[in-house]
């Protein structure tokens, strides 16, 4: 059931979407009716920041929420790390099953595990896993922008879900065939996104945590292989300044320089 992604190197450049890309279409297709909108003027949207922890997702999502404010766009920057209600119940159970054990790291816990042999007990967490993510997504994303009127600014979101999901259920971009996946799937595409990365030794370097992580490697190629399969934009902010890494990322989600 484990499928091995190949090595390949991360792009230093932004990967534009093609408008008549069909992976993209739906991710595209709320944008038209408004392009001729002042900013000012058009409804609140959704946009992605996704990546591994140190490549720089807050740092872009903040200058780039500083150069909305300056149109008169007012927004709201939603941390997006799945919230553990069922999913902490299943944790347990994993644990006391001597089949996964977690590690701090920093301001999380990370799930190592592997249920490549447990089909049963992959459903069983992917399904949590799917839950909960969506009981965070009502909260950080709905409510915030169809009550308040916000553009949303999402540092992290489902992209990531999958990758975490994909890395602790120990069948990584397999997880795409399981129900779970395709709903996480299918919400992640609706929104626009930015995959900002970097090497494994320069984020290493940046948060030095990150060297406890055995899957580091792993992490950062499905990153990779999501990206080059659904055409997301990508950022290598090892590779480039602070200030052209959001000029970049700007420039992928169709966002006025100031």
């Amino acid at each position: 059931m484990r499928t091995v992604l190949k090595e390949s190197r991360i792009p230093t450049e932004v990967v534009r979407m093609q408008p008549g890309d069909a992976r993209n279409t739906r991710a595209m297709s709320n944008r038209g009716s408004h392009e001729s909108l002042p900013w000012a003027g058009r409804p609140s949207r959704v946009y992605a920041f996704i990546g591994p922890d140190g490549a720089g997702k807050t740092t872009i999502a903040r200058a780039i929420a500083s150069r909305l404010a300056a149109r008169g766009i007012r927004t709201r920057i939603s941390w997006m790390r799945s919230p553990r209600i069922v999913t902490l119940f299943v944790i347990g159970v994993l644990r006391m099953s001597r089949i996964a054990k977690t590690i701090r790291m920093g301001d999380h816990d990370d799930v190592i595990t592997d249920l490549s042999r447990h089909r049963f007990l992959l459903h069983l967490y992917a399904w949590s896993v799917t839950f909960d993510y969506f009981l965070g997504y009502v909260g950080k994303v709905t409510l915030p922008r169809w009550l308040l009127g916000r553009t949303i600014l999402l540092d992290r979101f489902a992209w990531d879900a999958l990758v975490d999901l994909g890395l602790a259920s120990g069948v990584d971009e397999a997880i795409l065939e399981s129900p779970p996946g395709r709903i996480l799937l299918d919400l992640a595409r609706t929104y626009p996104a930015v995959l900002v990365t970097a090497s494994q030794e320069e984020l290493v370097r940046r948060k030095p945590i990150l060297a406890l992580d055995p899957r580091l490697g792993r992490r950062l190629r499905l990153y990779r292989e999501f990206a080059k399969r659904y055409g997301l934009g990508i950022v290598d902010s090892g590779n480039t300044s602070e200030q052209v890494s959001v000029s970049q990322a700007a420039e992928y989600l169709r966002i006025p320089s100031e």
